[in-house]
């Protein structure tokens, strides 16, 4: 099992067309490494059962940015895991998708 972030255009989530989803982690690691991390960083945003439109993407990264810092010192065994999936898949995805949409209706759902 494992956690996606699903990708939905509309003017809000629920009446969202869902378009597509990424990959964010293994449940197991989520449970372990992520998690842990959200809740050590005062995460409120990209977390489990979480929505959030284009236009807060860069509240996101600086998330992202908090939890990989964290990460580093208390991942364990998927450090280099998580770390990876922060930095060379999330991040980058989130950004380009913020320059190519920051003004349309988009929303995410991490679950």
């Amino acid at each position: 099992m494992s956690l996606t972030m699903g990708i939905y255009k509309g003017s809000t989530y629920q009446d969202g067309e869902f378009l597509d989803d990424r990959p964010v982690s293994f449940f197991r690691v989520w449970k372990q490494v992520w998690s842990p991390a959200i809740a050590a960083c005062g995460g409120r945003l990209f977390q489990d059962c979480s929505y959030f439109p284009v236009s807060q993407i860069p509240d996101v990264l600086a998330e992202l940015d908090r939890i990989y810092d964290w990460v580093q010192i208390n991942g364990g065994e998927d450090t280099e895991y998580v770390s990876w999936r922060i930095r060379d898949e999330l991040k980058p995805f989130l950004i380009q998708f913020y320059q190519e949409h920051k003004d349309e209706d988009y929303w995410f759902d991490v679950g």
